[in-house]
């Protein structure tokens, strides 16, 4: 793997915005960004990328006190109502085992395209998501030309992959890899390349629609999916060297009870940024059990992680300006053994 070094500062990079882009009244952030870059011997990023639940839906039975919703009586209605151990409950080992974030929000107070392209660019021309049907999100419908993190890593000679496009690929938003079909493959290649040796330094892994989790599809196949994601890097040569990220790309249906901080808003005044909590768990053999972050982060947040880890200039101020995720880092403790999960039925 080639790494090239690089300064970061206010003239090291030029994001790439077109007219159709957010014309933001404010750009600035709510609190300071990390000091110190991830260190040590994490060489891989992957990062789950799940669709519609806020952190109150999910976790809020993590919260002290305990939130009042109701119990969802649904696995694939969430209105008004949490879930809890008894539903998801390889997620909330997850959290218990490794590391959640209590102060992760979304990055556009909307659906999942902007925040996937926020996740991706740093950046978004769109607050809403395109028309239907989905194939009209992408290229040649859907197109644009803005720089993205796998701009970054590939000029730095570093490996990166998208797997899974059934629902939504954010790259294939963008003109050069619309028809790429090196970085843009099906979530079946995973398995294979982690079986061949080939994981990519940084990955995203994004499921079909029914096992999404998206409102309407049932939550517990979704964690059964993403059990299986995970256990099958647990079980690779790569588990000691990886650092695993699972989130969703918007809150869904379930409004989260923190209010969200306001550092954007648009020509018109409409609040961008931030959108609702989300949630983020992280797991990696050097993050410790039960390390919950308080610290205020977002999809962002994801690339300054990736950004500090191969020495990437930012995309934007955004990314820049973020919060990192070293907090959930501890090189000085042994690495840990796997913590593999049976997928429920």
């Amino acid at each position: 793997m080639r790494r090239r070094s690089k300064r970061r500062n206010d003239l090291a990079f030029k994001a790439q915005l077109l007219t159709a882009a957010l014309a933001l009244a404010a750009c600035g952030v709510s609190s300071v960004a990390s000091p110190s870059p991830v260190r040590g011997s994490i060489h891989h990023v992957v990062i789950v990328v799940k669709e519609n639940h806020s952190f109150d839906n999910y976790f809020g039975s993590l919260e002290t006190p305990r939130l009042s919703l109701p119990h969802c009586g649904s696995l694939t209605a969430q209105l008004n109502c949490q879930y809890d151990n008894s539903d998801i409950p390889a997620y909330y080992r997850y959290a218990h085992e490794f590391a959640y974030a209590d102060r992760y929000f979304t990055d556009v107070r909307g659906p999942s395209w902007p925040n996937d392209m926020m996740m991706t660019a740093a950046q978004s021309p769109l607050v809403d998501n395109p028309p239907p049907p989905l194939s009209t999100w992408v290229c040649p419908v859907t197109c644009y030309d803005f720089l993205t993190i796998g701009d970054r890593l590939s000029a730095a000679g570093t490996s990166w992959r998208n797997y899974g496009e059934e629902l939504y690929d954010p790259f294939r938003s963008i003109q050069r890899y619309a028809y790429d079909h090196v970085h843009n493959v099906d979530v079946t290649q995973l398995f294979n390349d982690l079986a061949a040796g080939n994981l990519p330094a940084v990955a995203w892994i994004r499921p079909s629609g029914p096992d999404s989790e998206h409102p309407g599809y049932d939550i517990k196949r979704g964690e059964k999916w993403s059990v299986n994601v995970v256990n099958a890097i647990m079980r690779s040569q790569f588990w000691s060297s990886t650092a695993i990220l699972v989130t969703w790309d918007d809150a869904g249906d379930v409004v989260d009870h923190v209010s969200p901080p306001v550092v954007e808003q648009s020509a018109t005044g409409k609040i961008v940024r931030y959108g609702l909590r989300v949630p983020l768990l992280v797991l990696s053999p050097y993050t410790a059990a039960g390390t919950i972050s308080h610290q205020l982060l977002s999809h962002v947040s994801t690339l300054r992680l990736i950004e500090d880890l191969f020495h990437l200039d930012p995309l934007t101020a955004r990314d820049r300006d973020a919060n990192g995720l070293s907090a959930f880092f501890n090189f000085s403790q042994p690495a840990r053994k796997p913590v593999l999960i049976e997928p429920s039925a």
